[in-house]
Parts: structure tokens; C-alpha cells; sequence
């Protein structure tokens, strides 16, 4: 049985989280005092608010996605619960000029922050999900790409080159079975992560191009949030 729970303490009782506890938080001066484990609480706390929120508005409109996707949005909750707490815990190990092994594929990949906390997921708790291999998964891969949006953002202002659909297809197929359904665990992780960014511009350009690029040829409606829905 999955117990959120028990994963959420080994979390908290880990090396990883021992160590981003020492670890001045990025999104902050150095003098604010606001560790990574800090910033890890504040989004958990933030998807606990995102899912408590009143199904009217923008956030009814994405509660319409949840049956239209099979998703259970209880599901979804616990895991992105976890994710939080993962998301950025391997900064303090993150190295973007090395390429080491993928952890899952063996193939080549730059030592990012993303990839470290996918690791630290794996060993941390990667025995408690073996018999809930779709779950683990799941949560393993939504660990590993959460800023994904991010990069491409910044790469769209760069060049103005805009990803196509065949790759949000192989991003949505990472995360989950369904179509649509893994890009929807990165759009609602994206509303949670926004502790210490004082700028969400990139979050309205994700969901404003997967709405055009990928959701309307689904065929189904994905809201667009103003500063207020998400602050």
C-alpha cells in the first residue's frame, strides 16, 4: 500500500536532505538565510494550497482535465506531494559540465540539478515503490523534469525556435501512459514551484504554448492562469 507518509519521513531523514539543509537557497540572497530545505517545504506547502484550491474559476477549469485524462486528482496530489520534496534536492551536488550515466537509461547526460534529485529519489525512495512500478516512475521522471519548461523557455527567447509536438509527445511519455497526462503533472508542478521567483513569465509561456501546441490538438480545453490564480 502507498504510504506518502513513511516516504516523506526516510525524505527528511536522508543524507540529501541533510545536506540542502546547509545549503543556501538559490532564489535568495545569501544573506536572507533561506536554505534549499526551505524552498523544498514552501512548494510542498504550495501544492497542498494548489489542490485545497475552490474548483471555480481557472482551477475548476483544470480539475476538468483530471476525468478527461483518467487521472485520479488524488493521485496526482500524493505524488506531486513527494515531488516537491525532491524537485531541487540535488543542487548542492549538481554539476552541469560533467556527463555521467543516466541512472535509468545509461546513456550520456549532462549532471544537472534535475538528474542529481532523480538520484536521490532512486536511493531514497525508489524500495518502498518497487511494487508500484508506474508510481515510481512517475514521480521519478516528474523529479527529473520539472524545470524542463524553464530551459526551453529560455531557449525560445534565445532563438524564438519552439518545440514541436513530437518533443512534448516524448516529454508527456516520460511521465505517464496517458497522453496529456504527464504534460499535466509538469503544468501543476510549474503553479507550485514558484517560491522565490519573482518573475512567473515562463510560467504563462508554458501554458500558453502547451495550450496551443499540444492540448487544443487533444482536443481539450487547458485554461491559461493570470499573476493572480497563481499568486
Amino acid at each position: 500500500m502507498f504510504n506518502p507518509q513513511q516516504l516523506v519521513t526516510k525524505i527528511k531523514q536522508s543524507t540529501w536532505w541533510a545536506a540542502a539543509s546547509h545549503t543556501i537557497d538559490s532564489h535568495h540572497s545569501n544573506t536572507t538565510g533561506i536554505m534549499l530545505t526551505d524552498h523544498l517545504l514552501a512548494v510542498h506547502q504550495n501544492v497542498v494550497d494548489l489542490f485545497n484550491s475552490p474548483a471555480t474559476g481557472f482551477f475548476g477549469q483544470m480539475s476538468d482535465l483530471f476525468p478527461q485524462l483518467q487521472l485520479d486528482l488524488e493521485e496526482v496530489r500524493e505524488e506531486l506531494k513527494i515531488v516537491a520534496l525532491l524537485h531541487d534536492i540535488g543542487k548542492p551536488q549538481e554539476d552541469r559540465a560533467l556527463i555521467v550515466p543516466h541512472p535509468l537509461t545509461g546513456r550520456p547526460a549532462h549532471k544537472r540539478h534535475g538528474l542529481v534529485a532523480l538520484m536521490a529519489a532512486m536511493e531514497i525512495i525508489g524500495e518502498d515503490l518497487t511494487y508500484l512500478p508506474q508510481k515510481r516512475l512517475r514521480i521519478y521522471r516528474t523529479v527529473e523534469l520539472h524545470d524542463m519548461s524553464y530551459g526551453l523557455f529560455r531557449e525560445f527567447q534565445a532563438t524564438g525556435d519552439m518545440p514541436d509536438k513530437e518533443k512534448w509527445n516524448y516529454i508527456d511519455n516520460k511521465i505517464h501512459t496517458l497522453n496529456g497526462a504527464g504534460l499535466l503533472y509538469l503544468l501543476l508542478f510549474k503553479l507550485a514551484d514558484i517560491h522565490g521567483h519573482a518573475n512567473i513569465s515562463d510560467v504563462i509561456w508554458f501554458y500558453e504554448t502547451m495550450k496551443e501546441h499540444y492540448f487544443d490538438q487533444l482536443l481539450l480545453h487547458l485554461p491559461i492562469p493570470t499573476e493572480a490564480d497563481i499568486r
